[in-house]
Formats: C-alpha cells, structure tokens, sequence
C-alpha cells in the first residue's frame, strides 16, 4: 500500500487566491516513492462545512499526475475568486482518481480481498487518501486519514474511524499497513458471529484490551469502535470495556488528540451511553519488560493485548516479548484470577526482512504459544506483492 502524504502544512495565498499542497507518495515506513507503471492521476476536493466548493468552477475535476520517478508534486489549486482569506473554511482532500471516495476515505472492503468490489483497485495496490483541515484561511498543522469500517451489512452502519496524522516524515505518528490491514479484518469480522468469535472472543460483560506500540492508534481505537458490536454478536452486552493505547512519549500527543474524536463518535454512535473508556499512557518495553508498568496498565488484568507493525526493529525484539510475558505475569497476580489463566494477544506484522523470525525463537523460549489468524494479501502498485500476517498468541491456561 501507499500513501498521500503532505511533506508541508497546506499554504493559503490570498493574493493568487490560490492553495498550494506539496505532496509525497511513499510506502508505510517511507523508505520508497510510488513508482507506476502508468501516472496515477490525483483529484483535490476542497468544500466548506455546507457541503459547497471552495475551489474554482474552472479547476473542479482537474488532475494531476504522478508519474515514475517523481518524489514530490507541487500542487496548486485556485480557489472561488470572491471568497476572502476569512471565508475559507472546510477540509481539503487528495485522492486517486480510481478511489473517488466523497469523504476522501479508504474503504475497510477494498483492503480485504474477499469484499473488494471490481470497482475497487485493491487487486493491484490501494493508494491511501488524505486530507487536512482549513479554518478561516488558516491550515491545520496535522493531515487526517479516514477508514471507514464495514462493520453491518446494513447501508448506513458504517463506522469511520478518523486520525490525526504529523504532516512530514515522522514515522512514529503515522498510520502504517499492519494497522489498516488489521483494522479493517476485526471490523469485518463482525459481520458474521462466528468470524466475530473466532477474531474476538468475548464470553462476558466486561473486557479489557491494552495496545502496545499505538502510534496513532489505529488499531485501539478501531477496536474501541467496535467492541461493543463484536460482543453482541456473540450474545453479551458489555457493562464495561476499557482499551488502554500505550507507546513511547513521543506518540502521546497525536494519540490523544486521536482518542478525543473516538469518543465523539463513540458518543454519537447511539442513542444509550457507550460502555467503552478508551486512554493512553505512556509505556517503554525497557522498563515494561521488567514489570515496571504505569498506573492505567497496571490497575487490571487484560483479555486482549494487541499490537500491530511491531516487529520492524529487531533490536526491540526481546524488549517486546519479555513486555508481553510481563503483562501475563501481572495477569495472574490479581485477585479472583486462576493462577493459570491464559493471556491472549493479537500480533500483526507485515514482513519486512527474514531477521524478524527471531520473534518467534524469543516466543517459544517465553512459553508462547502461537498459530496465523489470518494471512492476508497485500498488492503494492508497482512493486512486488506484500503480505500481512495477523497472528493470535497464546501463554497459560491449557494448551489444546
């Protein structure tokens, strides 16, 4: 998969009246640009929050290519000539022609192969769409990205999840193809009970999910959006749930700012009271591997770790798998809970080098258990094919 990416903050020239977007088209980690076969054509949308356009009727529809070799694409488009700088409000979007999307969203069916449509360009590489906010002429510091969840057969029920991301080249605060992938899969689960079992098994009123590794949190937060349905799907209403995003400092920000628009949506989502606290906290593998947890994951025994384009950087290998036998051990110190008890983690990975396998020799020395949920594939435009491997790990409790 690729990825739009603006390498500056959107610039508003009243003069030109004029928008000038200077954009990238990268992989997750940023260490190469779309090379096709064919340009891919981009379209820009830009409407205020009435739904109307701010751009010129004369530039509506235009696109602008992306060809091979190219790095960067200096995009510039004119504006309605009688709005003033203070008139232009709204939220700007850029796109592949081939994904005209209204919301400039990426669709949680086109990335699975079993509900992409022929419509669809998942068959030969998703490119992801992005946009960024505009406020009386003044551009948001932060893009946005929307994945919208297919998470009912119902037309209408469709949840989105929307993430805030750093605008340039931070890798830690931004949206990468394990999280999308698995993002997507867990919502679609949901569509079927036994495919919900199967991804999420709930078996009481109350569940605890803690994620390591969030980012941005694409992955905690879709989660938290759809906990509550994968519960009802196999008979249970949850009193309570409480999904606990956790990563390095430097991702606290955008991840709080990420939780906040969850919570909107959890709070519009229905006509009752959302059952879901969802929360960050700051957590280092080096201090975790020994136990040393904070207050929020430290205060009760999880059902669910997850985690999701973590295995990258193999020096942090046996910080990570000694944090998830950590978070097993503090799981069977609390009261009420079987000495025995099995933890449970999804792991999503999207194989980048051969030396990521010393994950799974660091596992079974810990006592993991570990099977593939689901392997699914990931066509890469221009490049050779990719694929995500979502696995459920598996320590306690009696081996079957």
């Amino acid at each position: 998969m690729h990825y739009i990416r603006l390498l500056r903050p959107a610039k508003l020239d009243a003069k030109s009246s004029t928008i000038s977007l200077l954009v990238t088209i990268t992989t997750d980690l940023g260490d190469s640009f779309l090379y096709p076969d064919e340009p891919v054509d981009l379209l820009i949308s830009a409407h205020d929050p009435a739904g109307k356009s701010v751009i010129a009727k004369t530039a509506l529809g235009q696109r602008f290519k992306w060809r091979q070799g190219l790095r960067v694409l200096d995009i510039k488009v004119p504006l309605n000539p009688h709005l003033r700088r203070d008139d232009v409000t709204g939220n700007i979007r850029i796109h592949p022609a081939t994904q005209p999307l209204p919301s400039g969203a990426l669709r949680s069916g086109d990335v699975l192969p079993w509900r992409s449509s022929g419509e669809a360009s998942a068959g030969r590489g998703l490119i992801m769409p992005v946009s960024v906010e505009i406020v009386r002429g003044v551009c948001s510091p932060v893009s946005l990205r929307a994945l919208h969840l297919n998470t009912d057969s119902r037309l209408g029920e469709q949840l989105t999840v929307e993430l805030e991301e750093d605008i340039g080249e931070s890798i830690a605060r931004h949206i990468w193809d394990a999280g999308v992938v698995t993002a997507s899969f867990l919502a679609d689960a949901c569509l079927t009970n036994q495919a919900t079992h199967h991804a999420l098994d709930i078996n009481r009123d109350t569940f605890s999910v803690l994620e390591l590794g969030s980012g941005v949190g694409i992955l905690g937060i879709t989660l938290a959006l759809i906990v509550e349905k994968a519960a009802a799907a196999q008979g249970h209403t949850l009193g309570e749930a409480t999904v606990l995003l956790t990563d390095l400092a430097e991702a606290e920000e955008r991840a709080l700012s990420n939780i906040s628009r969850a919570e909107a949506v959890l709070s519009s989502s229905s006509t009752t009271p959302s059952a879901v606290n969802l929360k960050y906290e700051n957590l280092d593998w080096d201090e975790a591997r020994y136990g040393r947890f904070g207050a929020l994951a430290s205060a009760r025994p999880w059902d669910l770790v997850i985690l999701s384009d973590c295995t990258y950087n193999v020096d942090s290998l046996p910080a990570l798998v000694g944090t998830l036998s950590a978070l097993h051990a503090a799981n069977t110190k609390y009261p009420g809970i079987e000495e025995n008890t099995k933890t449970s983690v999804i792991l999503a990975t999207k194989p980048r080098h051969s030396s990521e396998q010393a994950l799974f020799g660091l596992l079974k020395a810990d006592e993991w258990r570990y099977n593939v949920l689901k392997s699914i594939p990931l066509p890469k435009l221009g490049e050779e094919d990719e694929v995500v491997d979502i696995y459920l790990l598996e320590k306690g409790g009696r081996e079957t």
